[in-house]
């Protein structure tokens, strides 16, 4: 109920806490597909000499520390706006708990008449 009702009178807040829901998840995609890569290119190396060596291995490290990066700025921006979204949630759980407890007056209305 608190969401449908955040939804009503904010939708704005609403669609900006399903972005940041996507994008957590999709970053969290990425860290674990990174890490699967990272892992693949070290059992594929033979040798420690081919490791300091490996250009691929170093690129891959390079470039997942810099993906790595990004995506912890994002979830520091992001978890500030989803905690300011949350406060805001929050001041309207008290009318959804309220609008819970009609709707299931309303629906045990049959148990007492059938009428309603």
């Amino acid at each position: 109920m608190l969401n449908q009702l955040v939804k009503l009178e904010f939708p704005s807040l609403a669609q900006q806490k399903d972005e940041i829901v996507q994008s957590n998840a999709a970053n969290a995609k990425i860290t674990y597909e990174l890490e699967n890569k990272i892992l693949y290119t070290l059992s594929a190396a033979n040798e420690i000499m081919d490791l300091l060596s490996d250009d691929v291995l170093i690129d891959i490290l390079a470039d997942s520390k810099k993906v790595s990066t990004e995506i912890e700025e994002q979830s520091k921006i992001s978890a500030e706006a989803e905690k300011m979204i949350d406060q805001t949630r929050e001041e309207f759980r008290v009318v959804a708990f309220r609008a819970s407890l009609l709707y299931f007056c309303i629906t045990d209305l049959d148990k007492i008449d059938p009428m309603y």
